[in-house]
């Protein structure tokens, strides 16, 4: 995905998001540096700019903001270890100015000319390093035996008009060397580990997306063409995906992961109207599965090989991202949008039918051209423990 598109759709969102959003109630939070997080409505760790709360040292100061403009949020922006010591993230760094305002051509930028270099970093919150785990890389999935999985780049840099292509690695530890898993130089991105399978996106021309499966090195299958990955079950067994008009009617279906078999589908043009599409990034609790909608949120109910529209809640005048349940009672969600300043968290309780939001330090400045995102930072693999 181009750089400039995920820029201009944030543009378009912020603008949306900043009009209003009808019937949720507003709480803007200051925190210090040295403050505590806030103790409701925000995600157990999350970012704000450079800074990230809810770790196991408290509120730290990142090297550079997480950030996934090569990606938006088809995969998180930081994934904090199954043991929660450290975090990966991944970074940006700019190699020339570039206004999404303005066309390239109107800048000087030729095709083929570098404009910046994505990278992963590792921040370890026992002794506070913040080290470089791969430069030309995005992407990252922390599975709970300790394997860390990623994209890397053909060349480092990221130039205009050229397309990102390059490998999928696997280290079986932070500090083992990595080994190819992909057949072939692609465009991948990197999601999140089912057991021992490593759950991705390949990206084709167009920004078409196929949700692809590693089984070990160079074994490569697709699970779900055109389609995206909305959660993955808690046991690592199943995944819910998504599919769009692109494959016909818009629907969710339940995968085996070991084998692509459909255990369960449901058409969402026979269910509420309001649902309309669903989106990528959601949360897997018990039997229940939350998603952003074309409308807000929805619940799905999935128990054995049948899959039920659970709830639905509309939040008006916002596009939902990231909607990850507070507890396993599954009634209480987190998520975020973009407004004007980088994002405000949404905490939506669907047995009251509304949503409150908030906005940590509303003064804080980006860098790099990007506002200071506030996003949650979540490790979507399983089984892990933990959300």
């Amino acid at each position: 995905m181009s750089v400039r598109k995920h820029l201009f759709a944030s543009l378009i969102l912020a603008v949306v998001a900043a009009a209003g959003l009808v019937g949720c109630r507003s709480s803007a939070q200051e925190v210090g540096s040295t403050a505590r997080a806030p103790l409701a409505k925000t995600p157990r760790v999350y970012t704000v700019g450079a800074r990230v709360f809810g770790l196991e040292n408290g509120v730290a100061t990142l090297a550079s903001p997480p950030v996934t403009p090569l990606a938006g949020w088809l995969t998180p922006a930081g994934v904090p270890s199954p043991d929660g010591r450290y975090l990966a993230y991944n970074t940006w760094q700019e190699l020339r100015a570039d206004d999404p305002g303005l066309s390239w051509s109107d800048q000087g930028i030729e095709p083929g000319d570098p404009l910046a270099t994505p990278s992963l970093r590792v921040y370890d919150t026992t002794t506070g390093s913040d080290d470089v785990l791969a430069r030309g890389a995005f992407s990252v999935a922390w599975g709970k035996d300790g394997r860390l999985a990623y994209f890397t780049g053909a060349e480092r840099d990221y130039r205009a008009g050229v397309s990102y292509v390059g490998r999928v690695v696997v280290r079986r530890s932070l500090g083992s060397k990595p080994t190819v898993w992909s057949t072939e130089v692609g465009r991948y991105i990197v999601v999140g580990w089912a057991g021992r399978h490593l759950v991705a996106y390949r990206e084709y021309e167009g920004e078409a997306l196929d949700v692809v499966v590693f089984d070990g090195p160079r074994r490569m299958r697709t699970l779900a063409a055109d389609s995206t990955l909305v959660a993955i079950s808690p046991d690592g067994n199943r995944a819910l995906v998504a599919q769009g008009p692109a494959r016909g009617r818009p629907g969710v279906r339940v995968l085996s992961v070991a084998d692509g078999r459909q255990l369960a589908a449901l058409d969402l043009t026979k269910v509420d109207p309001a649902v309309g599409t669903v989106d990528y990034a959601g949360d897997w609790r018990g039997s229940r599965v939350v998603a952003a909608s074309a409308s807000g949120l929805a619940i799905f109910r999935v128990e054995g090989r049948k899959i039920a529209l659970d709830d639905t809640l509309r939040v008006a005048g916002s596009s939902v991202a990231e909607p990850r349940f507070v507890d396993d009672s599954a009634t209480t969600v987190r998520a975020w949008t973009t407004v004007s300043r980088g994002g405000v968290f949404l905490q939506c309780d669907f047995d009251l039918g509304s949503c409150d939001r908030a906005l940590p330090l509303p003064d804080a400045k980006g860098t790099h051209g990007f506002p200071a995102w506030r996003r949650p930072l979540y490790n979507p693999s399983r089984p892990l423990g933990t959300s």
